[in-house]
């Protein structure tokens, strides 16, 4: 089992029966977070530096709007938007150490097609990270809200790209273990997708019963 599926099963545990006390307690989590991701940026090579934090923030957050229903949804969506923050300020952590990298040992114009993807994924978190405060979304209407939070899509579909890719790059020179971590993403994502799709047709058959009903009235 690698470093990223630990991670996600430990935040998954944790989140599932402290749910309520990270949604009470979310502005002392961003700050500790901040702490440890510029303790990051100061080290060499660290979880968080390498993307895997982040990485497993967002895995809940995106299964959280694939699962149907239950105390296992429940708790996901009772923290998404904490859960998003954190996962922005790790994943943006990672971002700034490889900024550095390709700037210090390499050409900002000159680096893997992975890495701008990864650069247009930040950009593209930006937007969310900020309309995820609760006090930046009660000044929002609505449907504006619900309309830009579908870049969201936009976002998991970029970093499916971004880490595939660079799996993809390593498979030379590690193949056994750049395998391994290809065809877990490809599971991840894969299996994200085929859930969210179910969801959506299961609740698109559940309007039309509604509406049915309500006709039949």
């Amino acid at each position: 089992m690698t470093i990223l599926l630990i991670l996600t099963i430990a935040l998954f545990i944790i989140n599932y029966f402290l749910y309520k006390y990270i949604h009470q307690f979310n502005y002392y989590l961003y700050g500790i977070a901040i702490i440890l991701g510029a303790i990051s940026l100061t080290l060499e090579v660290t979880i968080i530096n390498l993307g895997f934090v982040g990485f497993s923030f967002f895995i809940l957050v995106m299964y959280s709007g694939a699962f149907d229903k239950g105390k296992m949804k429940k708790s996901l969506l009772a923290t998404r938007a904490e859960m998003a923050i954190l996962g922005t300020i790790f994943i943006t952590v990672h971002g700034i150490k490889f900024i550095l990298y390709v700037y210090d040992f390499g050409n900002l114009f000159a680096a893997p097609l992975y890495f701008y993807i990864g650069i247009v994924a930040l950009l593209f978190a930006a937007p969310l990270f900020i309309t995820s405060f609760m006090f930046i979304r009660k000044k929002m209407n609505g449907k504006s809200w619900k309309r830009l939070h579908r870049l969201a899509y936009v976002f998991y579909f970029l970093v499916a790209v971004h880490l595939i890719l660079i799996q993809i790059d390593r498979i030379n020179f590690e193949p056994s273990t750049s395998k391994m971590a290809l065809y877990e993403y490809i599971g991840i994502f894969g299996l994200y997708f085929i859930l969210r799709i179910w969801t959506w047709f299961d609740n698109k058959k559940m309007k039309k019963k509604k509406t049915t009903k309500k006709l039949a009235v």
